[in-house]
C-alpha cells in the first residue's frame, strides 16, 4: 500500500512538472515575428510553427527541448555571414525550412543547421542550398 502511494506521489509531481506543451506561431500578423524570440519564450516540448516569409535573424540558437517546424518553407537566411541554426539541446526536431546563404569559415565550421553535442536530434524535410556545411553535426548522437 505504501508503495502504490508513492508510485502515485511521484507520478502526480511528473505531471505537475510537465504541465502542457504549448504551441507558439511566428510570422506576419502573429504574436510572435522573430523565431528567436519564440525559442525564448517556449518551455521544453513546446512547438513552433513558423509561417512562411523570409527571415534573417543571424544565428537562430535552440537550447531547449522543442519542435521548430516550417509551414510552407520558410526560409531562414544566414545573409552570407552567419551559422544560420545553432541545435544546442536534447530531443530538439527542425523540419520543413529553406536554409540558405550560410557565412563561409576555415577556422569556424559555420554549418546551415549545426549540432552541438545534443542526442536524439531530428532533421528532417528541409531544403539546404548554398550553405558552408549542410547539416554538421559535431559530437552528437542519434
Amino acid at each position: 500500500m505504501l508503495n502504490q502511494r508513492i508510485i502515485l506521489f511521484i507520478v502526480f509531481v511528473f505531471f505537475l512538472q510537465c504541465g502542457y506543451a504549448n504551441v507558439l506561431h511566428v510570422g506576419k500578423g502573429q504574436i510572435y515575428t522573430s523565431i528567436q524570440k519564440a525559442i525564448d519564450a517556449s518551455q521544453n516540448g513546446d512547438t513552433i510553427l513558423v509561417h512562411e516569409g523570409i527571415y534573417k535573424e543571424h544565428t537562430i540558437t535552440i537550447s531547449k527541448a522543442i519542435v521548430l517546424k516550417g509551414i510552407n518553407y520558410p526560409v531562414l537566411d544566414g545573409e552570407n555571414k552567419f551559422e544560420i541554426v545553432a541545435v544546442k539541446s536534447n530531443n530538439v526536431t527542425v523540419d520543413g525550412f529553406k536554409v540558405q546563404h550560410s557565412g563561409v569559415s576555415s577556422l569556424y565550421d559555420i554549418g546551415g543547421i549545426k549540432i552541438y553535442h545534443a542526442q536524439h536530434v531530428i532533421i528532417i524535410n528541409n531544403i539546404l542550398e548554398d550553405t558552408f556545411f549542410g547539416i554538421y553535426s559535431l559530437y552528437s548522437a542519434n
